[in-house]
């Protein structure tokens, strides 16, 4: 998993590359740790391949790192395979997501 983050005019995004599993899930943990302000909260899941439970807590985790922050929240690119993950869950109903 490689993960980068660009920082732009109060816009935050996370940029995730491979698997989000529970090997990864820490280090996007320790990014959104990172965002210190942000007007907006946007996790770019264009190259993510997969998405296990320790993943989607750490999703979890931004949306409410996105609300201390009074920040709007958002995940985009989300290819069909993770989707379903968020479908099969219902977070797709509570939180923005947005497929590729």
């Amino acid at each position: 998993m490689n993960i980068s983050t660009e920082k732009s005019d109060g816009k935050v995004t996370v940029i995730l590359e491979g698997w989000l599993d529970t090997l990864s899930a820490p280090a996007l943990g320790e990014a959104l740790d990172a965002v210190e302000s942000a007007e907006e909260l946007t996790l770019d899941f264009t190259a993510v391949e997969y998405m296990s439970s320790a993943g989607l807590r750490q999703v979890v985790a931004g949306h409410r790192k996105a609300k201390e922050l009074g920040a709007a929240f958002s995940v985009i690119g989300v290819g069909d395979e993770v989707m379903s993950i968020f479908k099969l869950t219902g977070i797709d109903k509570k939180l923005t997501v947005k497929a590729k």
